[in-house]
């Protein structure tokens, strides 16, 4: 089922540029949006997407849609070995699907206090309602795709 979207991910040059917000993550860790952008500034500048997450968006837009085309969304949060801290997702708007995908062990989402495998396992929750984390995780890379609708105004279009 995610095989196409798993391969778009595996290929990618996740390489931090000045060009991308994940300069200032963690060694290692990357977290890209794709479709309705956030308002992330430096010096006063937007901070876009890398110029080879620009020319795929369509595609991976296009895929997520075609994997989930009854779930609304405006906004895709691609992430690549990272690691959040307790949080909930102020921005967003209803529900969101999330799913992971990768060759990793561990790494669940914890959704107030209850474990979920993400690994090809679509979960749907309100990330704006229910604080949650990820555990840690082993054995290779683990990406994770969130679909969400965002409140914010958009800076880039899909």
């Amino acid at each position: 089922m995610f095989e196409r979207l798993e391969k778009m991910l595996i290929d990618y040059n996740w390489k931090p540029n000045k060009h991308t917000m994940t300069t200032n993550m963690r060694k290692g860790q990357y977290s890209i949006n794709i479709g309705k952008t956030c308002h992330f500034m430096k010096k006063n500048k937007p901070i876009l997407p890398s110029v080879k997450m620009r020319e795929n968006k369509h595609e991976i837009y296009n895929e997520c849609k075609r994997l989930f085309p009854e779930h609304p969304f405006d906004c895709i949060m691609i992430n690549k070995n990272f690691r959040c801290i307790p949080h909930k997702d102020k921005n967003n708007i209803g529900d969101s699907i999330i799913f992971g995908l990768g060759d990793y062990n561990g790494g669940d989402l914890v959704v107030e206090g209850e474990g979920h495998c993400l690994l090809y396992s679509p979960l749907v929750f309100n990330g704006a309602e229910k604080e949650h984390w990820v555990e840690p995780w082993s054995d290779g890379d683990r990406y994770t795709v969130v679909l969400c609708q965002s409140k914010l105004k958009s800076m880039t279009k899909v």
